[in-house]
């Protein structure tokens, strides 16, 4: 199946995104150093709720003027889904509010940014109108705070391979021979190893015999 690459925009600072897709998990995991993030099915809504109490900092000296400061901050997650008969998302967080476990959540961002954070499930509501699908309405309210924005890191693609070395250096195999830094070079034109001349071209006694040490032996006939 062919692949379609579309374009990017260089104003994307200013690209609206669709709520649709920004998305809850729930870690099933053992650990939250190690996550196994679950998708919590039938999403609706997922508001992230984070605000500061107001301390009244106003005094007779202020000119007149109310001053304010930010005191204690806190964070939390308005749910809404619909009831998706055996979602393993919403068993797992209806799982932790029955057992009154916290729960470590991933809010996570369109492009795949998120944020982490544990919280305490101080809502779980199922609603069931005639008009409508059965749904399932709840409350996170975070302990501690949210992590910093992160994104994970990209899997890599795969390790090149190579070839193992055979142990010596630019060997090779011709005509069943072997050459290479390690052992000597053998040809077989002009070598008297590789095979008995008995040729008496060039031999000033025709009677004798050169075998292949290079030996010169009378020929018994001669």
């Amino acid at each position: 199946m062919s692949t379609t690459t579309f374009p990017t925009r260089s104003d994307a600072v200013s690209t609206a995104t669709a709520g649709k897709d920004y998305l809850i998990h729930v870690n099933k995991g053992a650990s939250d150093l190690e996550p196994d993030w679950l998708l919590v099915g039938g999403q609706r809504s997922g508001n992230l709720n984070r605000k500061a109490d107001e301390l009244d900092a106003s005094h007779k000296t202020s000119g007149g003027w109310a001053c304010h400061l930010p005191g204690l901050r806190n964070w939390s997650i308005d749910l809404e889904s619909v009831v998706l008969l055996n979602d393993e998302g919403a068993q797992y967080l209806e799982a932790a509010f029955n057992a009154g476990h916290q729960v470590h959540l991933k809010f996570e961002y369109p492009d795949k940014s998120y944020y982490t954070g544990w919280g305490s499930i101080t809502e779980f509501s199922l609603k069931t109108q005639h008009d409508d699908v059965a749904t399932i309405s709840g409350t996170i309210s975070g302990d501690g705070p949210l992590s910093e924005l992160q994104r994970d890191e990209e899997e890599p693609v795969g390790e090149t391979g190579g070839t193992e070395p055979d142990g010596e250096t630019g060997s090779t195999e011709t005509g069943g021979e072997t050459t290479g830094t390690e052992g000597e070079e053998h040809t077989g034109t002009g070598d008297s190893t590789s095979g008995d001349s008995t040729s008496g071209t060039g031999n000033d006694d025709p009677g004798t015999v050169t075998d292949g040490d290079g030996d010169d032996e009378e020929d018994s006939n001669g």
